[in-house]
C-alpha cells in the first residue's frame, strides 16, 4: 500500500546537509544554555537553608508561576533546577522545532524548492514526515543533553528522566502544531506566526492555570509535560495525553495536506486593494509595510515579557535576603536594599536590550531573503537606487529597535507598579533602556555589512547575536576574562542606573555604527545581486 512516503530517506538526508551549520546551532546552543543553567543552580543553592528560602520566595511567587508553572518539589534542589530551566528549555525547544518543521514545509513551498524536488520519485507525505523526523530528532538531542546534565550534578535518575522525556514529548507535539500551520497558510511567515501563538497561548494558559491552582492547566500542552512532576512523584501517564495530542494534530495535518493544492493553502490572503496608496510609493513604506506584523508582534511580546519582570523587582529584596548570591549573579556589589534593587534593574534591562537585537537584524537579513527570492530584483528594476533600497531597511530596524526599547522600558515601569512597588521614576528607567540603543545599532550595523558585502556569510549574524547575549549575560557568571566580555557593544556602555549615564562611549559606538552601514550599502551598491 502506497502512504505517500517514497523518498522520506533521500529527503533526510537532504535536510541534514542543508541543515549541517543550523542543526548543531540549534541544539548546541540551546542544551549548552540548559546545561549551564543545571550546573549553575548547584552553585547558587548549596545549603538547605537557600533551597528553603528559594521554595518560600520564588515557589510561591505568583510571577513565577506564569513563568515556569507550578514545579513539583521545588523544596529540594532537583525541583528548582528543572523551574529555572524550564523557561529557556520548553521554550526553547517548541520555537526551535516550529522553525524547522515550517523551514523545510511550507518555507521549501514558497521558494519553490520543493515543486523541483516532487517532480522526482517523492510521495506526497515524504516532505512532512521528513521535516517532523528531523525535529523530533532535534528534541531528543536536546532532551538527552538536559538529562545528562541533571544527571552530571548528581540530581535523581527518574526526575532528571521524567523532565527530559516530557521535554522531548513537548516539543514533538509542538512541531505538529507547525505542521499544521504549514498546510493552512501560504507563507512561511504566517506559519511560524501561526505556530508562535500557539505556543504562546499554550504556554499562558498553563501560567494562568498555575497561578490560580486550578484545572486550567490540564488545557495546556506545558501543563501536561509538567504534570508528569519530575523530581516529585514522576508519574507518567501525563506523558499519553501528549502522545494522543501529537497523533490527532498528525492526522489532521496529513488530512489537510491532500485538501490542497501544492503550494496552495487552506487560508488564502485577502486580496489588496488593486492600486496602493501614494504612500506605499517610497522604499521605506514598503519595507515597513512588510515588517508591520513582525514589528507589532515584537512590542507586544517584549512589552508583556518587560511587565512581568517588572512585576518581579518588588520582591527582589526578600529574594536576595534568603539567597545573597543571587545579587553576584546579577552584578550587585554591595548589600543595600536600593543597590540590589538597581543591580536587578540593570540586568533586566540589559536582556531586554540583548532579546530585542534579533529584530534589527531579522530585518535587515531579510533585506538577503528578498535578493534570493527575486523580489528586491523587482523593486530595484523599478529606478530604485540600491542606496535608497538599503537605507530604507537600515531605517525600519533602526525605528523598530528604539520602538522595542522604548516599550519595554515602559513595560518595566507598568508592571513595577501593578506589582505593588513605589517610587520608581519613569524616566529614569525607560532612559536606562534607551541608553543601550548604540549596542543594539552595532549588531545591526554587523548584520548589515555581512548583507552588503557577503551574502553567503549571513547567518553568521545570528552568531553575533548569539555571541552578544552569551557575553553580556553570562560573561560574568562564567568567569570570561574582563578583555573577552568587553568585545561586546554592551559591555562598554554604562549599567544604567547601578553606573551613571555617560553619553562618550554612546556616541563613539553611534560612529561604529555609521561605517558599517556606510561599508555595507557601498558593498551591496558594487556587487552583483543574486
Amino acid at each position: 500500500m502506497n502512504l505517500g512516503l517514497t523518498g522520506t530517506g533521500e529527503l533526510a538526508r537532504l535536510v541534514l546537509r542543508r541543515d549541517r551549520v543550523r542543526l548543531p546551532a540549534w541544539v548546541l546552543g540551546l542544551g549548552g544554555l540548559v546545561a549551564w543553567s543545571a550546573v549553575g543552580v548547584q552553585s547558587v543553592y548549596d545549603t538547605p537553608a537557600k533551597v528553603a528560602g528559594y521554595a518560600a520566595t520564588v515557589g510561591t511567587s505568583p510571577v513565577s508561576r506564569l513563568m515556569s508553572g507550578r514545579q513539583a518539589g521545588i523544596d529540594t534542589i532537583g525541583g528548582i533546577t528543572a523551574n529555572e530551566i524550564s523557561q529557556v528549555a520548553q521554550l526553547g525547544v517548541c520555537l526551535m522545532v516550529a522553525f524547522l518543521v515550517v523551514r523545510h514545509t511550507r518555507g521549501d513551498e514558497e521558494a519553490g524548492r520543493s515543486e523541483l524536488v516532487r517532480s522526482g520519485v517523492v510521495g506526497r507525505h515524504a516532505a512532512t514526515l521528513t521535516a517532523l523526523l528531523y525535529a523530533v530528532a532535534a528534541a531528543v538531542a536536546v532532551g538527552g543533553i538536559t538529562a545528562a546534565s541533571m544527571l552530571g550534578v548528581g540530581l535523581g535518575t527518574a526526575g532528571s528522566v521524567a523532565y527530559a522525556v516530557g521535554l522531548v514529548l513537548l516539543g514533538a507535539c509542538f512541531a505538529a502544531v507547525a505542521l499544521v500551520a504549514a498546510q493552512l497558510t501560504s507563507t512561511a511567515r504566517t506559519a511560524l506566526a501561526l505556530a508562535g501563538a500557539a505556543v504562546g497561548v499554550a504556554y499562558l494558559v498553563r501560567g494562568l492555570g498555575a497561578i490560580r491552582d486550578d484545572a486550567l492547566v490540564w488545557l495546556s500542552p506545558f501543563g501536561w509535560a509538567q504534570e508528569m512532576q519530575a523530581f516529585g512523584t514522576e508519574r507518567w501517564w501525563p506523558a499519553g495525553l501528549l502522545v494522543v495530542a501529537t497523533a490527532a494534530l498528525l492526522v489532521a495535518a496529513a488530512w489537510l495536506e491532500t485538501r490542497r493544492d501544492h503550494s496552495g493553502a487552506l487560508l488564502h490572503p485577502r486580496p489588496g486593494p488593486a492600486r496602493a496608496s501614494r504612500w506605499l510609493a517610497s522604499p521605506f513604506a514598503l519595507v515597513l509595510r512588510v515588517q508591520r506584523g513582525a514589528l507589532v508582534g515584537w512590542v507586544v511580546g517584549l512589552a508583556a515579557l518587560a511587565v512581568i519582570y517588572g512585576a518581579v523587582i518588588p520582591t527582589i529584596p526578600h529574594l536576595l535576603a534568603s539567597n545573597p548570591e543571587i545579587g553576584q549573579y546579577i552584578g550587585a556589589s554591595g548589600s543595600a536594599q536600593e543597590g540590589l534593587v538597581d543591580a536587578f534593574v540593570r540586568y533586566v534591562l540589559l536582556f531586554l536590550a540583548v532579546v530585542s537585537t534579533a529584530f534589527g537584524v531579522a530585518c535587515v537579513t531579510r533585506l538577503h531573503g528578498e535578493e534570493e527570492s527575486g523580489r528586491g530584483g523587482l523593486v530595484l528594476a523599478a529606478a530604485v537606487p540600491r542606496t535608497r533600497w538599503v537605507g530604507a531597511t537600515v531605517a525600519v530596524a533602526c525605528a523598530g529597535s528604539l520602538l522595542l526599547l522604548l516599550a519595554s522600558g515602559l513595560g518595566l515601569v507598568v508592571g513595577y507598579v501593578l506589582g505593588g512597588g513605589e517610587g520608581v521614576s519613569p524616566t529614569g528607567v525607560v532612559g536606562g533602556q534607551l541608553s543601550y540603543l548604540p549596542a543594539v545599532l552595532v549588531v545591526v550595523g554587523v548584520a548589515v555589512l555581512l548583507v552588503g558585502a557577503r551574502p553567503r556569510a549571513v547567518p553568521l549574524a545570528w552568531v553575533v547575536v548569539g555571541a552578544v547575549a552569551v557575553l553580556a549575560l553570562l560573561g560574568q557568571s562564567l568567569g570570561l576574562p574582563e578583555g573577552v566580555e568587553r568585545v561586546s557593544p554592551f559591555a562598554v556602555l554604562p549599567g544604567v542606573p547601578v553606573e551613571p549615564f555617560d553619553p562618550v562611549p554612546g556616541g563613539v559606538e553611534l560612529v561604529v555604527v555609521a561605517a558599517l552601514v556606510a561599508g555595507g550599502t557601498w558593498a551591496y551598491r558594487r556587487r552583483d545581486l543574486g
